[in-house]
């Protein structure tokens, strides 16, 4: 009975274990996005443009303009180019463009926001865009099936499409904006392609002299280090009770035998 009852604490511990890691961390990431990503949305004096923390992010290359720029009824919609490139099994260069979509708004609450969508002049033709809370913030983005954020560009040209809207969980319209899309604002792919038949490498943060001078810029990956001492409180308040609970179970009751 007595190694029962050590068997099942033991797993209790890890219980609370696991709840403490997965809590110490989501407090970490949250007190991150609000101090750092939080103030690149909304503050107009930041020397970064708007949502700046967002589509730098995405692997592995994007502009600092939108190709999509919509503000209507309190809500801002922006489209960003962005770029991965990777080199495949063979070696070989693979370059695939997407569109990354956010949604934000300073004041109207995006829990209402249902759905978004693409469509043409008379509804003919449309394309669901799935959407996406970022996390805690007041922010939605634009996901894939797979449940990614980079949207095919080829998805933008299946029909003629020149509105986009946003709808409310009841079905009814927030934003109907016009929008034009053509190839000629992708340019990152011709870009790097040639960047590397001449150079042999991907271009890099060493080579922003060369991609900027284009408007194009490598990824700026989230580093929450300065927050990690959240996460090592949380932890150590976990253990600190650990060793206490520990101490009072299964070994101050010795003393009584």
């Amino acid at each position: 009975m007595r190694v029962f009852g050590r068997f099942l604490y033991a797993l209790i511990m890890v219980g609370f274990f696991l709840l403490a890691f997965t809590y110490s961390r989501d407090l970490m990431q949250t007190k991150y996005l609000e101090d750092v990503f939080g103030a690149s949305l909304t503050d107009t004096d930041s020397e970064y443009p708007e949502f700046y923390y967002f589509y730098t992010s995405i692997p592995n290359y994007h502009k600092t303009e939108p190709i999509i720029f919509i503000d209507q009824s309190g809500y801002q919609i922006r489209g960003y180019e962005v770029l991965i490139a990777e080199i495949n099994n063979d070696n070989q260069l693979v370059l695939t463009e997407a569109v990354y979509m956010i949604i934000y708004s300073g004041t109207e609450d995006l829990s209402q926001v249902g759905g978004m969508y693409l469509a043409d002049d008379t509804d003919t033709n449309t394309k669901v865009i799935l959407i996406q809370r970022f996390k805690t913030l007041n922010i939605i983005n634009g996901i894939n099936d797979e449940g990614t954020v980079y949207l095919a560009k080829d998805s933008f040209f299946e029909n003629e499409y020149t509105r986009l809207v946003l709808i409310n969980k009841s079905s009814e319209t927030l934003v109907d904006a016009p929008f034009t899309l053509s190839e000629s604002d992708f340019t990152i792919k011709d870009f790097v392609q040639t960047f590397y038949d001449d150079n042999g490498y991907l271009p890099t943060i060493d080579d922003l002299d060369g991609l900027s001078g284009n408007n194009i810029f490598p990824n700026k990956p989230h580093v929450a280090d300065d927050y990690v001492y959240i996460f090592y409180i949380g932890m150590g308040i976990y253990f600190t009770v650990l060793i206490f609970m520990t101490y009072i179970i299964f070994f101050r009751k010795r003393r009584h035998y």
